[in-house]
């Protein structure tokens, strides 16, 4: 018997041929460590003189930075610098991630081998087969519309995040300045009780009044000074407070000059929002629709849709195509082979019932959701046109206290009334002031919880500016997305 020789280097041909093919594409691993101190620099770092920053205000408007800064510039600070906006474009980087993985297809798989036998005039043995596999049933786009659901409702969670740092820093901005106003007000009340105080000690000693008198007053201008200190201390924490809610430091922010608001602009503020017309059934359906909550509960119940019918469609087992090629004895040997999954013992029973009941449970949710938006909504729409009623008694009692203070003065001018009787009623006017500033800045707050029960802004304040593409602080690639 004759033996057939092969071709020297057949083997090492074929191993280095499949190495160059498989190894081709490789990505290296580049390691980036964290560590806790990372965090804190990072966000010392965050500076609105930053060139990011200032390009990013030009292309929104600004020709150079703000002057003084109200809540709206602030708010371009949270939207470029805040942390968790970060967060949620990593999110999203990674919910795209998974879009790609979605729709890879399973890769073939080969195998080589080789033999010899004992005997010397038996040539070599040679084989080389390949799987092939076939998905069947519509398995990838039912990966794909699952991940790319999936990614929508990441998308969404950027500007469900942008909206909640908007209503935190519009909360923030009203209670700061509701307290620097509270403030004013404070030290005016102390001023007058302090003079009410040294003439009711006057007249104490001229034996005109009795020492209850004078204690009362007293105990009030006390009152008022304990006032003054708990308020100072207030100030401090909603700076700090909104510092945060601006992502900016403390030391950074307490360099810009804030935009300081007078009695008077506060006073004369008006809220021509019509309850009627502006928050009728149509608009809160229209608002209803607009949440982002509920449009990323939509993309949750799509998302359940999608893993159902990948379920379903893991019922049908995919195919292996396997081709191979042997060399025995002489002969050249090809054949191609099947192989399947048997479905014998189950057919993807459980996954497809949890699959459903997780689409029944999104169902629910969203109906939940959607139930509490509107009770939401009716809620803050109450107590919204409650505290314009408020504003409005406050501000008649307060116009009718200014007549009764003119009066006072118009008397003690003529000699009439004496300075005791004039400060009391400088007080009260103040009083009467400091209840109309209370009223305003409920009405504020009340207008703040009505957009955020909306998740849209009212016709007296601004919308939420485009939110910067901007890269995070692990260099995670981001998707630009605006509200």
């Amino acid at each position: 018997m004759r033996t057939i020789k092969q071709p020297p280097g057949l083997w090492t041909t074929i191993t280095l041929c499949s190495l160059l093919v498989t190894g081709c594409g490789y990505q290296q691993y580049h390691a980036h460590p964290l560590a806790a101190a990372h965090g804190q620099v990072s966000l010392r770092a965050h500076d609105t003189g930053d060139s990011g920053f200032v390009a990013y205000l030009s292309e929104e408007g600004y020709t150079t930075l703000p002057e003084q800064w109200g809540w709206r510039e602030l708010m371009y600070c949270a939207l470029y610098f805040h942390p968790d906006l970060d967060v949620a474009r990593a999110q999203l980087s990674r919910a795209m991630a998974a879009i790609a993985t979605a729709g890879q297809r399973p890769n073939p798989s080969g195998s080589l081998g080789a033999g010899r036998r004992t005997e010397p005039e038996v040539p070599e043995v040679y084989s080389l087969s390949f799987s092939i596999p076939i998905e069947t049933a519509g398995k990838r786009q039912a990966r794909i519309d699952l991940a790319t659901n999936i990614s929508e409702t990441a998308r969404l969670n950027i500007a469900q995040t942008a909206w909640n740092l908007r209503y935190r820093l519009l909360s923030s901005w009203i209670e700061y300045n509701a307290a620097r106003q509270n403030l004013s007000m404070l030290e005016q009340e102390s001023s007058l009780r302090n003079d009410i105080v040294s003439m009711l000690n006057t007249r104490l000693q001229a034996g005109m009044i009795s020492s209850v008198e004078l204690s009362n007053a007293r105990l009030q201008w006390q009152r008022v000074q304990q006032a003054l200190v708990e308020e100072q201390g207030r100030i401090e924490g909603l700076e700090t407070q909104l510092a945060s809610n601006s992502g900016l430091p403390l030391d950074k922010f307490q360099q810009l000059r804030l935009q300081r608001y007078t009695h008077e602009q506060v006073l004369d503020a008006r809220h021509d929002i019509d309850i009627t017309n502006s928050l009728n059934p149509a608009a809160q359906d229209a608002a209803l629709l607009n949440r982002v909550d509920i449009r990323a509960g939509l993309a949750s119940y799509a998302a359940s849709e999608a893993r159902l019918r990948l379920e379903i469609a893991r019922q049908y087992p995919d195919i292996n195509l396997i081709p191979a090629y042997d060399y025995e004895e002489g002969f050249h040997i090809w054949s191609l082979g099947i192989s399947s999954l048997l479905n014998v013992l189950h057919r993807n029973q459980g996954l497809i019932a949890e699959a459903t009941a997780l689409r029944e449970t999104e169902a629910a949710q969203f109906e939940a959701l959607q139930a509490r938006v509107i009770a939401a909504m009716d809620s803050a729409k109450s107590r919204y046109r409650a505290a314009l009623q408020a504003l409005e008694q406050a501000r008649s009692l307060y116009e009718a206290q200014q007549t009764q203070a003119a009066q006072a003065k118009l008397r003690f001018e003529h000699g009439f009334a004496d300075r005791l009787e004039l400060v009391t009623y400088q007080l009260e006017n103040v009083l009467a002031q400091q209840r109309l500033l209370t009223a305003e800045y409920q009405v504020q707050r009340a207008a703040a919880a009505l957009e955020d029960s909306m998740q849209l802004p009212l016709e007296n304040l601004d919308p939420i500016p485009n939110i910067p593409a901007r890269s995070n602080r692990l260099h995670t690639p981001i998707q630009e997305t605006t509200t």
